[in-house]
């Protein structure tokens, strides 16, 4: 990790999440907010170093291991330059400069621009100081982020066969008609809630496309820089259930590399599960696994149960509403048996199951009844309003 300083405390952690998009801040009540750059800061990258240039200006700044996230307001300037002459493509066809000795990029107005350098310099340009339109990022042949580590196996142990990956169809964005967060009038980090739906919970978002569940309002609560419930943003169903659900985490406060899987135990408790599998397993199981991962901080992560590892991502289960496992269980359904009145032309129904308590009122021969319990002979019906009683000698079961 890298520390760069703001405005407003004297770092700010951009944070390394493979994929992900929480800004978790040394300070976290100030994480989210005005990123200034007194002096040139250097961010090291997979493709090389890139320096931000002194005196840039931004409301945030999120970088990965490949990806660089702006965003600015009106009156902000921020100007990124690379030493080797990276391009310095991006999502918002922003231009470019190529000189001899760098290249560098300058961002004016208002908008979030995600900048993905790519490994090729300057030299490789027919065209010199043209503009990058390129990718929106994350997308590589091979994984380029630090993939999950290779398990270990204790001395004594024998290690547990990893099963052959199962083909399974998860969900993604494309999937779901998503387009960009602008479109659905979101922007990276919002947390949202679609109140009065079937599915009232708080989630966040990011840039690729996902969410992830706050489980429980505990487990908001661990992060007093989002502002707390009141800060929530009112969204409809349908724009909710357009992003996908990840429960895909790593603790990026720790910087550990492992990812975990979290598995729904009940309305409001979760278990985790390390994902024991290679970065490049992960990828080629599924191509979005690293944007899917979102970075918690270490109350979060302790506040879950370990359970025992996922071997492959085929096992980390999708969560929606409907698969979380009921707290309490549902009750068994009664059978009620139908009988009909014999043997008599007035069956008399009495208050107790017994011949001498109160008659409340008599059924006659023929009449349907339903049995809802037995004591003995006696069998339990509903009379009008009320629970009656009468004789099995004068039923006959249909």
């Amino acid at each position: 990790m890298q520390q760069i300083k703001n405005k407003f405390s004297p770092f700010l952690l951009i944070v390394f999440l493979i994929g992900g998009v929480f800004l978790i801040g040394i300070n976290q009540a100030k994480a989210v907010g005005d990123a200034y750059f007194q002096e040139e800061t250097t961010v090291e990258m997979d493709v090389g170093n890139l320096t931000i240039t002194g005196g840039s200006d931004a409301d945030s700044v999120v970088a990965t291991n490949t990806t660089i996230t702006i965003t600015i307001s009106a009156g902000q300037t921020f100007t990124m330059t690379s030493a080797d002459r990276k391009l310095l493509t991006n999502d918002s066809n922003v231009s470019y400069s190529c000189s001899a000795n760098r290249s560098s990029i300058t961002i004016t107005g208002s908008k979030t621009v995600i900048i993905t350098p790519e490994s090729n310099n300057c030299d490789t340009l027919s065209n010199p100081g043209g503009g990058g339109g390129g990718g929106g990022g994350f997308i590589t042949s091979t994984p380029t982020p630090t993939p999950t580590p290779t398990p270990t196996v204790s001395p004594g142990v024998s290690p547990t066969p990893t099963p052959v990956p199962v083909s399974v169809s998860k969900p993604t964005p494309a999937s779901r008609g998503f387009i960009n967060l602008s479109a659905l009038k979101l922007k990276e980090g919002d947390v949202i809630s679609a109140a009065g739906s079937s599915d009232p919970d708080v989630y966040i978002v990011n840039a690729w496309g996902y969410k992830r569940l706050f489980l429980n309002p505990a487990i908001f609560n661990f992060y007093g820089h989002l502002g707390g419930f009141n800060k929530v943003k009112g969204t409809v169903a349908s724009t909710r259930d357009t992003l996908v659900t990840s429960g895909l985490f790593r603790n990026c406060e720790t910087n550990d590399a492992k990812v975990y899987g979290v598995e729904t135990t009940g309305e409001d408790t979760g278990m985790l599960h390390w994902v024991n599998t290679t970065g490049a397993q992960a990828v080629a199981d599924d191509p979005n696994f690293f944007k899917k991962v979102f970075c918690i901080n270490s109350k979060e992560f302790s506040w879950y149960k370990q359970g025992a590892p996922y071997t492959s991502v085929n096992q980390i289960p999708d969560y929606s509403r409907k698969n979380v496992p009921s707290s309490t269980p549902s009750p068994t359904p009664v059978v009620i048996k139908q009988y009909k009145v014999v043997n008599t032309d007035q069956l008399n129904v009495r208050a107790s199951a017994n011949t001498s308590s109160a008659i409340l009122g008599k059924l006659p021969a023929g009449q349907i009844v339903g049995s809802l319990g037995q004591q003995g002979s006696w069998h339990k019906i509903k009379y009008q309003t009320k629970d009656g009683w009468v004789h099995g000698d004068y039923l006959k079961a249909l």
